[in-house]
This record gives C-alpha cells, sequence and structure tokens, in this order.
C-alpha cells in the first residue's frame, strides 16, 4: 500500500481535529475513527468524532471512544478528515459542519469515491482501518492495545472474520500485528460477530419470516419494517448481519434486507457471492460500496421498494 506522504503534512500541522465517519456505522467506521483520534492524541492533538446516527449498537462498545462519540470538546477545528465515506452524503446532517473547516480531509478504501474533500488518499483495500494502520506505521508510529483493538475490529469486520473475498494476505499480516499488542481477541470476536440481545434475536425472527426468493431463487430479499424495531425494542441499527442469511443460501448470488428507518425511507444493504458487482447494484440508487458488500437508500412504499431492487438486480444476473 502506497501512502501519499502530503498526508503526513496535514496531520503534523494539524492541532484541532473533527473526525467524521458514516450514517449507519459499521465496525470498520467506528474502529478506524476512533484509532484515529487515539493516534492523534498519541501525537499531542486534540480530536472529536461525528457520526449521524441516533444510537450506536451496543456491539461496539468495546472499542474506546464509541460512547463518547457526538460529544465534542472542542469548539472549532482546524482540520476536517471523513473516514469511509464514499461521498459526502454519507456524513448525513454532518456533512455541512464539515464542509466548513478550512483544510477537509478524505480517506476511505471505497472503489466508489467521489473524491470531495480538499485533500483524497482513496486507497483500495480491505478497509479503512487498514489505511490508518499502514499509514501511522508509515509514520512510525506504533498502536497500543486500545488502537490495535479498534483496527482489528476495523479490519476483521469488513472481511467477515476474513471471509469475505476483500480479505489479501496484508489483511491477514496486518491483524496477525495488531495481536502483538495482546487485545481480547475473544471479546472483540464476540461482540463483532456473536453477541446479540434477546431483541435482535427476536428481530431475526421477524425478518425471517418476511425473506423471499425472487429471480428463480438467484436473489433473496428480507425486510423489516419500522414498528418491528419497535415492538422488538432495538434500533434500527441492530439489524446487522441479518443479510448474511440472505445471500448465504445455497443458489442465491444476491441478498439485499430492506429496513424501514422511516415512512418511505428505506436503508438497503447488499451482499453478493462474487458473480454480481454489488457496487455497481448500489450505486444505481445513489449508493455503493465493494463488490460483495453495498447500500443504498430508497424512498417509496415497501413494494415498491422491492420491485425496484428485483429489476435492477435481473440486469446483473
Amino acid at each position: 500500500m502506497k501512502i501519499n506522504n502530503k498526508i503526513f503534512d496535514y496531520i503534523y500541522k494539524c492541532k484541532s481535529v473533527a473526525i467524521f465517519t458514516h450514517i449507519r456505522p459499521d465496525a470498520d467506521a467506528l474502529g478506524s475513527s476512533c484509532a484515529l483520534k487515539m493516534y492523534l492524541e498519541k501525537m499531542g492533538k486534540a480530536a472529536d468524532i461525528y457520526c449521524d446516527a441516533e444510537d450506536i449498537s451496543l456491539n461496539f462498545n468495546f472499542i474506546k471512544y464509541v460512547s463518547k462519540i457526538n460529544n465534542p470538546q472542542l469548539k472549532e477545528y482546524d482540520t476536517a478528515i471523513a473516514l469511509d465515506c464514499a461521498d459526502l452524503t454519507r456524513l448525513g446532517k454532518y456533512a455541512p459542519i464539515y464542509e466548513s473547516i478550512e483544510t477537509r480531509l478524505n480517506i476511505d478504501h471505497h472503489i466508489t469515491n467521489t473524491n470531495f474533500g480538499m485533500f483524497n488518499m482513496i486507497i483500495p483495500s480491505s478497509s479503512t482501518g487498514e489505511i490508518v494502520y499502514t499509514m501511522f506505521k508509515s509514520m512510525q508510529l506504533k498502536p497500543d492495545k486500545e488502537i490495535a483493538t479498534a483496527l482489528y475490529a476495523a479490519v476483521a469486520s469488513d472481511t467477515g472474520c476474513f471471509q469475505h473475498s476483500n480479505t489479501t494476505s496484508e489483511s491477514h499480516k496486518i491483524a496477525g500485528q495488531l495481536l502483538r499488542y495482546k487485545i481480547d481477541i475473544n471479546k472483540a470476536n464476540y461482540f463483532l460477530f456473536k453477541r446479540r440481545s434477546w431483541g435482535q434475536i427476536m428481530l431475526m425472527q421477524a425478518a425471517l419470516k418476511n425473506l423471499k426468493l425472487y429471480l428463480d431463487g438467484k436473489l433473496a430479499i428480507m425486510f423489516i419494517r419500522s414498528n418491528q424495531f419497535k415492538e422488538c425494542d432495538v434500533g434500527n441499527n441492530e439489524s446487522f448481519g441479518l443479510v448474511d442469511y440472505c445471500v448465504n443460501i445455497e443458489k442465491v448470488e444476491v441478498g439485499i434486507l430492506i429496513s424501514e428507518i422511516k415512512p418511505n425511507l428505506y436503508a438497503v444493504s447488499i451482499r453478493g457471492k462474487g458473480n454480481v458487482d454489488c457496487s455497481k447494484l448500489g450505486a444505481i440508487f445513489g449508493g455503493g460500496g465493494h463488490p460483495n458488500a453495498a447500500g443504498c437508500n430508497i424512498f417509496g412504499s415497501c413494494n415498491s421498494v422491492i420491485g425496484k431492487l428485483v429489476r435492477a438486480t435481473k440486469k446483473f444476473i
């Protein structure tokens, strides 16, 4: 991975930083953001983290500073850094704050990134966490246990516990290097891949009842209505992992989870097995992501959204 040396100049010069990551954050978004904040603090700088999320899943609380997100301690910033965001809209309500800061950096691993920052460092890799690790390694700044935990969460999560096609030898190498800092890997993997509250189990049960096959069994779509989140007493950010039940079905090439966020607005998670470029499918609806994992938001009724997705997916299968 080649790191552009210009990024070092900005980081060395900055004193107060606002870190931004995407709506409906995953472990890469949170892990890379928290790791960056900790790295900056080791350099004697101050940083706050912003994320447009009403609540963040308790599954991520093992990462230091997740509970401090959207609790700013600074009143102004000389530098803004967007992490893991393919375009400006992914910053949600915090996009205007990002744009108001004089120096704006954009660090990401999505090939669909629109280069919306003043300075952009877009490097195709397993995760943004992998970029953050490599960047600070190049600056000869070592992680500690808490930073290593955050970065492991980022890399392990975005590779699907090293099972997705974006997993590389470098991903394994970095994970091995992070383990040297004696992170609690059992705890990290439990919260990332295993831990479920009773409400999440009830949500899974409700979602599976809404699972249907389309396009001769090559497309599986599952949907969750907003009232089902309420009935299960979980936030709409607690549906992570459910889309895997769709794509893991035999003969299915594309799995989609549709979550109703509010009336006529649906968050869509897309997963594939390699035959379909999910990022191109998501891009049709203004989203993006990776070849095997992407997302977007779609307006309409539940039935109209399903219809749009079936018609769009048919072009790829």
